[in-house]
């Protein structure tokens, strides 16, 4: 495994899909599917090559808050894509995550380590007036996450 970057995305790569194969889903549906809903900031980045061209990025959590489910103080996702060698894959429809990031995350148990629900869609940026994703602070999103859950 190598370290890897964590940048900005460049301008000619999309963080969001033009209607790719990825389903469409509400929030409702993201908390729904989610194994574990977590607040966190991105504090390391590794990629690993699998194989012949596959390419993945682990991206190191600090757990501030969890949402739902029971996570450790670190979790570890990972996503498809990254950089090994100089070889480059990018994966549409995956989120990106950037060193110091503080993000809301929908995740699910995947071979024994978390993926994001829903690509892209299950990853919200906080920023650092404590607003989510744009629109929304922090603490009004997280009260929606748990009146959906609370409707289970």
């Amino acid at each position: 495994m190598v370290a890897c970057g964590l940048e900005a995305e460049t301008p000619n790569q999309p963080s969001r899909s033009s209607g790719g194969l990825v389903e469409k889903l509400t929030i409702d549906e993201l908390a729904v599917r989610a194994d574990s809903i977590l607040i966190g900031e991105v504090t390391d980045s590794t990629c690993y090559q699998e194989g012949e061209g596959n390419i993945y990025t682990q991206v190191t959590l600090s757990v501030e808050q969890t949402i739902k489910g029971e996570t450790e103080e670190e979790v570890v996702i990972r996503v498809a894509g990254g950089e090994v060698d100089g070889q480059t894959l990018w994966v549409e429809d995956v989120p990106s995550f950037q060193l110091g990031e503080r993000v809301v995350v929908f995740l699910e148990e995947d071979d024994g380590g978390f993926g994001v629900v829903g690509g892209f869609q299950g990853k919200f940026t906080i920023d650092k007036s404590n607003i989510v994703s744009g629109n929304m602070s922090l603490t009004e999103f997280i009260d929606q996450i748990k009146d959906i859950l609370a409707k289970q």
